[in-house]
């Protein structure tokens, strides 16, 4: 049984609720959630609000620890957590960045209809299954070496394109064409880096997924 947070948290207005820094002795900030009260009752069993009050002990933090209508457990911070610190005597968390720095959503069209695929949906779910390795720490079929991986990284999307895991107009539909300009494979560790090499070509695992979808109707041409 989780915490009824309702008796816990100080109600500003119809979706901002604050977390008292008397909650937990050494809170530098008070912690704000934005949230219907629907929202908050599905966050009892959850422990990201007391992840929200966590992040209030982070040096140089400023105004509140945050928290974002899509809060829920994360790897320290909360997911849908925000906090800024100051430049001087603040912190960069790793876990406050996010693991999935910059990940995104893709959309890949066909041009199969719905109908065509219907009869072979169970069929093709259980191919994409065995295609794609998804969970996690499991390892995929790309086999790079540690010298490689530095072009993966320095690269980006631009790398799985040349290697024919993409088509060119791909990287026109990516955010600067799928390599942040200035990548510096040197500041990422080579332990960092050994961990990477088998997770390439994986979907992960927690909110990353891969589905079919039709589309049945357009808003907007």
């Amino acid at each position: 049984m989780g915490k009824n947070w309702k008796q816990i948290l100080h109600r500003v207005d119809e979706l901002r609720w604050d977390l008292s820094r008397d909650y937990k002795k050494g809170m530098r900030v008070p912690g704000r959630i934005y949230a219907s009260e629907k929202m908050l009752d599905a966050m009892a069993g959850d422990e990201a609000i007391e992840q929200v009050a966590n992040v209030a002990f982070l040096p140089g933090i400023v105004g509140h620890s945050l928290a974002m209508p899509d809060i829920h457990w994360g790897y320290g911070f909360p997911i849908g957590g925000v906090a800024a610190t100051r430049l001087d005597d603040g912190v960069v968390s790793p876990g406050g960045v996010g693991y999935d720095i910059n990940c995104g959503v893709r959309v890949l069209r066909t041009n199969l209809r719905g109908d065509e695929i219907a009869p072979h949906v169970s069929a093709l779910l259980n191919q994409m299954f065995r295609d794609v390795p998804a969970g996690l720490g499991l390892s995929g079929q790309l086999r790079v070496s540690m010298k490689e991986i530095e072009n993966v990284l320095a690269e980006g999307a631009r790398w799985a394109v040349e290697k024919g895991y993409g088509w060119p107009q791909d990287l026109d539909a990516i955010e600067s064409d799928g390599a942040l300009p200035g990548a510096d494979p040197t500041k990422v560790s080579r332990r960092a880096k050994e961990r990477g090499v088998p997770q390439l070509g994986t979907l992960g695992s927690g909110n990353h997924f891969l589905e079919i979808e039709v589309v049945d109707e357009i808003f907007y041409e």
